[in-house]
């Protein structure tokens, strides 16, 4: 385990653990890492290349959490959180304490209570999302009460966050790239991330409009 990081966030990152951080996990449909083994099973050599240069056999299968999008017309209107759309399970794929990569699942639409695997994502999102997380033990709102760790995107702006869903409030991390249009890491209110989406969507909606007229 990395001496360098709290011991709390060290146990959420590699094991999905919860304890004093309050950052939680959702619960989803069983069986989510007997699918990723399965589907990495026979592909070490090929797939290593794409985790690290790690084996599937060296990673922990961190806990997932789910993917939320929203749309521009939703943005534009003025719109987020309530109306975001649940999709994919994202699960990080750790070595020690460091995510490598994210393997994500879908629901199965021939059986809707089973998960199927749906891509493997190399991107740097993993590690931004660990960057967010130990800023987010930070905060005070996060050792008052109990806070669902989600991923919140909208593709055509190109926005991608943290979501920390609580009871009584949410609170959205940006990731990097943000193009100086909010800040990376900085933790926003839903109202605050409202104000600053809503004339992105609106221009992306006029320019989109324009093209097609």
């Amino acid at each position: 385990m990395n001496p360098k990081l709290p011991l709390c966030l060290a146990l959420i990152l590699s094991s999905g653990l919860n304890c004093a951080a309050a950052i939680i996990y959702p619960k989803a449909p069983d069986g989510g890492d007997q699918i990723i083994g399965e589907t990495f099973k026979g592909l070490s050599r090929s797939i290593s290349r794409y985790l690290g240069g790690f084996q599937i056999e060296d990673l922990t299968i961190a806990k997932p959490f789910q993917d939320y999008s929203i749309g521009l017309t939703n943005l534009a209107a003025g719109q987020l959180l309530p109306v975001a759309r649940a999709g994919t399970w994202r699960y990080l794929l750790m070595h020690g304490t460091n995510a490598v990569a994210a393997a994500e699942l879908m629901a199965d639409p021939t059986n809707g209570t089973a998960l199927k695997f749906a891509g493997l994502d190399t991107t740097d999102f993993s590690k931004e999302t660990q960057e967010a997380l130990r800023r987010a033990e930070q905060l005070p709102q996060i050792k008052k009460q109990d806070y669902e760790l989600r991923r919140l995107d909208c593709p055509s702006i190109l926005f991608v966050a943290v979501w920390l869903h609580g009871k009584s409030d949410d609170i959205l991390i940006p990731l990097p790239p943000t193009w100086n249009l909010w800040n990376a890491y900085q933790p926003y209110s839903e109202s605050q991330m409202i104000k600053l989406l809503k004339s992105q969507a609106e221009q992306r909606l006029k320019a989109h409009s324009a093209t097609v007229d």
